[in-house]
């Protein structure tokens, strides 16, 4: 795993004003789930396989596109979720039992940084039934994890695309390059010392009024 020497530094942000104030988000370089009650790596898929509705662990992570395996800067070069092509829309995450996230966090990359380690533009929406509880936009590394915590959501759009302004416009319809590996849903802990290491900068957010 990369930046080992940074082992728990995290970036975290919470929503001023959101429907529910408890909703954080934060990357960093290594998980920061505990008690995980679902989880997928996606090592089962193969070249061509459908994405849409793919179920995996209690989760379904589904774009309407097929599988692409390639070796995604940052992961570790066994299988991902990727769409061949990218998509023309963003990735939906939910629970198949239907029921709210409480903490939950992703390993990412990009299609966008096909070679080595870069920036992310990343555009996350959660929503709670049909109603949009909050929106990111976020900055991350390649290979890093991002997380959302304190639940209140059953639904998670993530998309990744090529320049800020094109994630800040929000154009759903825009392509988008995401890769995502090893999810993990259950309890937020922070590795010992992470927030002892100071904040090091604000997650860009947006909510939508």
């Amino acid at each position: 795993m990369k930046n080992q020497g940074l082992l728990g530094l995290m970036t975290i942000a919470a929503i001023v004003g959101a429907s529910n104030a408890d909703i954080a988000t934060y990357t960093s370089d290594s998980t920061m789930i505990g008690d995980v009650t679902n989880s997928a790596d996606f090592n089962g898929l193969v070249d061509e396989q459908s994405l849409d509705g793919y179920q995996e662990g209690g989760l379904e992570v589904s774009v309407s596109r097929d599988y692409y395996s390639w070796n995604a800067p940052g992961l570790d070069g066994s299988e991902m979720f990727y769409a061949s092509t990218g998509a023309l829309e963003l990735v939906d995450i939910s629970l198949v039992s239907g029921e709210d996230f409480s903490d939950i966090d992703m390993q990412i990359s990009s299609g966008w940084s096909p070679i080595a380690v870069g920036t992310m533009y990343l555009w996350v929406q959660l929503y709670d039934g049909e109603s949009l509880v909050s929106e990111f936009d976020i900055d991350a590394t390649t290979g890093e994890y991002v997380g959302f915590t304190g639940g209140g959501f059953d639904l998670i759009r993530i998309g990744s695309y090529a320049s800020s302004e094109i994630r800040d416009s929000h154009d759903e319809n825009a392509r988008n390059a995401i890769a995502i590996d090893n999810i993990s849903v259950g309890t937020f802990v922070p590795a010992p010392g992470s927030l002892a290491l100071g904040f090091v900068g604000l997650v860009a957010m947006r909510r939508r009024r």
